[in-house]
C-alpha cells in the first residue's frame, strides 16, 4: 500500500540525493526511508493544530518545495500549501499543476533536470530567492486574506432569491 504522499516525494528522490551536499534538507511530516540518510532534519507531522503555525515558522526555510504527482486527485487540491509557505515569506519551487497556477512561484515539470535547475538557481542566489518569498507573501496578503474578501465569499456562499421565481440562485 502506498503512503499518502509517497508518489509526490518519489518525484524528488534523485534531486535530494544529488543535492544533499549542497542543501540542508528539512522534512516535516512524511519522509521516505531511502531519503533519511540525505536529510538534515526530520520533524514529525503530529503537532497540535494550534501549534502548527509556530512549528512551520520555526523551520525558518530559505526555500520550500512542493512536488505533486499529476493526477486527478492532486489536480483537485487547493493551493493551501502555497498560501502557508507564502505567508511565511518562503519562495517555492513546485510542480506545474492546476492548484499552483497563477501564483508567483517557480513551477516545473516533474523531471529531475527541471527540479535541479530551479532549486540550484535559487540556492545560489539567496538575495533574489528572498525577494521571490516577499513577492509570494505580498500575493497571499493581497489576494487570500479572508477578512479582506468577505463580500466575495458571502456572495458566493449565501443564496440569492430570484424575486420572479422564488428559486435560489447563486
Amino acid at each position: 500500500m502506498r503512503k499518502q504522499h509517497q508518489g509526490d516525494l518519489e518525484i524528488i528522490v534523485d534531486v535530494i540525493k544529488q543535492t544533499a551536499h549542497e542543501i540542508d534538507w528539512i522534512f516535516m511530516g512524511m519522509c521516505l526511508d531511502e531519503l533519511k540518510p540525505y536529510i538534515r532534519e526530520m520533524h514529525e507531522f503530529e503537532v497540535n493544530f494550534s501549534d502548527y503555525p509556530k512549528k512551520m515558522a520555526d523551520l525558518n526555510l530559505d526555500l520550500a518545495v512542493a512536488p505533486l504527482e499529476v493526477h486527478p486527485f492532486n489536480e483537485a487540491k487547493s493551493n493551501l500549501r502555497l498560501l502557508e509557505y507564502g505567508m511565511l515569506g518562503w519562495p517555492v519551487v513546485c510542480t506545474d499543476i492546476y492548484p499552483y497556477q497563477n501564483a508567483p512561484v517557480k513551477r516545473v515539470n516533474n523531471t529531475t533536470t527541471e527540479w535541479l535547475t530551479a532549486i540550484r538557481e535559487r540556492i545560489y542566489d539567496l538575495d533574489n530567492t528572498a525577494r521571490e518569498g516577499d513577492i509570494l507573501r505580498d500575493w497571499v496578503v493581497n489576494n487570500w486574506i479572508l477578512q479582506d474578501h468577505l463580500d466575495e465569499w458571502m456572495h458566493s456562499l449565501v443564496p440569492v432569491v430570484d424575486e420572479k421565481s422564488s428559486v435560489k440562485v447563486a
